[in-house]
């Protein structure tokens, strides 16, 4: 596993680094302050997952999400940031991002949410999971009555990390048409109307989706 953590704190980074480590002994690590120089790290070297922080000095806001979805549109980006309001989660998921880790959390939910990411599970605040976020279905159903293909859990898997029909396309080698098919089946069995209430209604269930 190779993590890339961007956030301009030094003291946040090295300790996300040290809990993932204590997790993932053999968890491979770079560190980037900034945006730019965390899009220059990606390009140097692959990468499983990486590790924003919303508010970077060069690409405050949202900025920073957009440049790296842009540049790097297959690399599931999780983003772990102190502005936690609903709204702004929602956003993030919007647009792309996989995961979403509030600063505020205490050691424990941290290590937790980690080590949820590390499995191959989804990872999201209470605020957007609990009952009474309001957002998609309140109930879901568990995902053992899930009636999806194994192809279609490959597709569900690269849906959650972010990626776009074009590049699930490519990844899977199927027919962009092929993959709209598949996505359309999911949010019906799943019963939800978008990507975003499907990866909540992912991390709800708290399903670990294979590795693709």
């Amino acid at each position: 596993m190779r993590v890339l953590i961007i956030d301009d704190h030094a003291l946040v980074r090295e300790g996300i680094a040290l809990v993932l480590r204590s997790l993932r002994p053999d968890c491979s690590i770079v560190q980037a302050d900034t945006c730019q120089s965390g899009i220059e790290a990606a390009r140097a070297e692959p990468f499983d997952m990486v590790l924003l922080d919303l508010q970077l000095p060069d690409m405050p806001g949202f900025v920073a999400l957009e440049r790296f979805r842009r540049e790097h549109g297959s690399l599931p980006v999780v983003v772990v940031s102190g502005m936690e309001d609903r709204d702004t989660v929602l956003r993030t998921l919007d647009m792309g991002a996989k995961a979403f880790v509030p600063k505020s959390a205490d050691s424990s939910k941290i290590r937790h949410a980690l080590e949820a990411l590390l499995d191959g599970r989804v990872y999201l605040p209470e605020s957007v999971v609990g009952a009474g976020a309001g957002v998609g279905p309140q109930s879901v159903r568990p995902e053992s009555n899930w009636n999806l293909t194994d192809r279609q859990r490959e597709v569900l898997a690269l849906v959650v990390a972010g990626l776009p029909n074009k590049l699930i396309a490519r990844r899977l080698d199927i027919a962009e048409s092929t993959v709209k098919i598949h996505v359309s089946a999911i949010l019906r069995e799943l019963r939800v109307t978008s990507r975003t209430q499907a990866l909540i209604a992912v991390a709800r269930s708290g399903v670990r989706l294979p590795s693709v």
